[in-house]
């Protein structure tokens, strides 16, 4: 086989196995993003029956931040709920207000610490215990979202590991016997697998660069897992590429 035959081989290669591994590496970082910002929003709110006095609220706060896997508690009254939502839909808080007094009930907004999530249930009944509610609130299609989100990440990231150590283990053992790269053209053989698999992590970026303004989650991958990705199709293309 020609030394160009081989080079353009292994460029090609390099180009694939970069853009294989971009691309998962893109999707994991958006999953991963999208779980984050899922669970920054996730709330469940824990309804009194009427407004506690100032004392009070602070201890049943401590209580709350003293459950194991809680992130945060921050206790809204009535008149703070009815300004936030005022806020956000001023037609609303005056269609409901017209009649009477405030009718929304004082509340705990609680945030689950990311752990608490994998045995939810549990971890709401440690919160129903805390104080007599008058109601608790939350969004179980948010909770199914953030759970699926992080299998999806947890799944993505044991490839890309899975991935990154089987190219090393093939430079290992191609090192082991000999075959890469040739005593000859070590230079070369770098050269072409590096260029190409820069070219291959460039593509996938420019594949995905334009559902960028269409993905409120969208964020790129870390410099460090990048170069991870690209050593290992680079490893790789000079592993497999044919080298006689």
């Amino acid at each position: 086989m020609s030394p160009a035959l081989r080079r353009s081989l292994t460029f090609l290669l390099a180009a694939m196995a970069g853009m294989a591994g971009e691309s998962l590496l893109l999707v994991r970082t958006q999953v991963g993003h999208f779980e984050s910002l899922l669970r920054q929003d996730f709330r469940v709110l824990l309804f009194l029956k009427n407004d506690p006095p100032e004392s009070q609220a602070k201890v049943l706060e401590d209580k709350l931040l003293g459950l194991p896997e809680v992130s945060e508690a921050r206790f809204v009254s009535r008149d703070a709920a009815l300004a936030a939502l005022r806020r956000e839909d001023p037609e609303l808080v005056d269609s409901v207000t017209w009649v009477g007094d405030n009718p929304l009930r004082p509340a705990f907004e609680v945030r689950p610490a990311p752990a608490a999530l994998g045995r939810f249930e549990a971890w709401l009944e440690d919160v129903r215990g805390v104080a007599d509610w008058a109601d608790l609130r939350y969004r179980p299609g948010e909770v199914r979202a953030i759970l699926q989100a992080q299998l999806y990440g947890h799944f993505l990231s044991l490839v890309l590991s899975c991935l990154l150590c089987l190219a090393c283990a093939a430079l290992a053992a191609a090192l082991w016997w000999g075959r890469w790269p040739a005593a000859s053209r070590p230079a070369a053989a770098v050269l072409w697998a590096g260029l190409g698999a820069a070219l291959g992590l460039g593509l996938a970026l420019a594949a995905a660069w334009p559902a960028r303004p269409y993905l409120p989650w969208w964020e790129l991958p870390a410099a460090g897992p990048q170069l991870a990705a690209w050593a290992a199709a680079a490893l790789a293309a000079g592993v497999f590429s044919p080298h006689s």
